[in-house]
C-alpha cells in the first residue's frame, strides 16, 4: 500500500514536471513564431509609397469614411503589402493620388481610357468612381456580395494598375477565385469574387 502511494506521488511529480517542460516549450515556440513574423514584416518591405487622398466633382459618399477605408485596405495584410509595398499617407504631394470622383471627372482624367461608369487608374492617379463606391456593381450585387468587399476589390484593382499590373482576362482554375486584376466590375467570367491579389499577382514593376 505504502509503495503504491509512493508510486502515485512519483507519477504525479513526473507528470507535473512534464507539463512544466511542455508549457515552457510552448511559450518558446510562440515567442519564436512572433519574432519570426515580426522580422518577416520588417524585411518584406521593398517599396514605400506615399499617397494622398482628394476629391473631384460632386461627392455623395462620406469622405471621412472613404479615407478611413482607403487607409485600412492599403495597410491590410491580405493586400499589396504581401508584394513588399508599404503605403504611407501624407496630406499632399504623395507619389500616388487616391481620388474619389464623380463619373464625369473620372472620364475627364483620360477620355480615351476612362469611362464615367467605372473607376480608372492613369499614371499616378487612382480614381475611384463615387457611384461605384456607393453602389457596387451588378456582378457583385447579383451574388449578394457586400459593398465592403466590392470596395476592397476596386481599390486594390486600381492600385494594382499603379503598381504596374495590366488586366487579367480569366481565373487561374475553372470557377476559381478571380485575380484582383480581372475587371470584376464588368463581369466575373466564371470566377469567384475576390478582393485581394492572388499569390501569382504579388509583384511590382516601375517603382
Amino acid at each position: 500500500m505504502f509503495e503504491s502511494l509512493i508510486g502515485l506521488v512519483a507519477a504525479a511529480e513526473i507528470s507535473k514536471a512534464q507539463m512544466e517542460v511542455q508549457t515552457t516549450a510552448d511559450a518558446y515556440y510562440v515567442a519564436v513564431q512572433e519574432y519570426t513574423a515580426a522580422k518577416a514584416r520588417e524585411t518584406a518591405v521593398k517599396y514605400t509609397v506615399t499617397y494622398d487622398i482628394s476629391y473631384r466633382g460632386t461627392i455623395l459618399s462620406d469622405k471621412d469614411d472613404f479615407a478611413r477605408k482607403v487607409e485600412s485596405i492599403l495597410l491590410d495584410e491580405r493586400g499589396w503589402k504581401r508584394a513588399g509595398v508599404a503605403f504611407r499617407k501624407v496630406e499632399s504631394g504623395g507619389r500616388m493620388h487616391v481620388i474619389l470622383a464623380e463619373g464625369a471627372q473620372v472620364e475627364a482624367a483620360s477620355p480615351t481610357v476612362c469611362s464615367p461608369k467605372l473607376s480608372c487608374s492613369v499614371g499616378n492617379l487612382v480614381l475611384i468612381n463615387d457611384d461605384r463606391w456607393r453602389g457596387g456593381s451588378d456582378s457583385y450585387n447579383e451574388l449578394g456580395v457586400s459593398i465592403e468587399r466590392y470596395q476592397e476589390m476596386v481599390l486594390n484593382h486600381e492600385v494594382g494598375h499603379f503598381l504596374g499590373h495590366r488586366h487579367i482576362e480569366s481565373c487561374e482554375t475553372e470557377a476559381g477565385q478571380a485575380p484582383v486584376m480581372l475587371q470584376q466590375s464588368t463581369g466575373l467570367r466564371g470566377c469567384q469574387p475576390n478582393s485581394w491579389p492572388l499569390p501569382s499577382e504579388l509583384w511590382v514593376s516601375g517603382l
